[in-house]
């Protein structure tokens, strides 16, 4: 696992990171979907601080990411008990097949 030196800017600021080269993409469309944020709430909100800006990217994204675990998390669930009956459904057909 190869590591690169890239950098990021966001907000205005640029950061320099050391990162594995299978996660240079997955960083820049973070960084993107950043940048693309920051443009929606400085459209949509009369905030002149970026810290704020950034502050309501954070908490939104963050919602978004407990969100999407919530459900993938239920789904798990309905899935571990569908598995659960039709394993009781094959040991109740074995045992009449027996």
């Amino acid at each position: 696992m190869s590591e690169t030196s890239i950098k990021i800017e966001i907000a205005g600021a640029e950061y320099s990171l050391t990162v594995k080269n299978e996660d240079i993409g997955i960083i820049e469309q973070a960084a993107a979907l950043i940048k693309e944020k920051i443009v929606g709430f400085e459209k949509t909100y009369p905030v002149k601080d970026k810290k704020d800006v950034l502050a309501m990217v954070f908490l939104q994204t963050l919602s978004e990411l407990m969100k999407e675990s919530i459900q993938k998390t239920d789904e798990i669930n309905k899935l571990q008990s569908l598995l659960e009956e039709l394993t009781e459904m094959v040991k109740q057909h074995q045992q009449k097949v027996s």
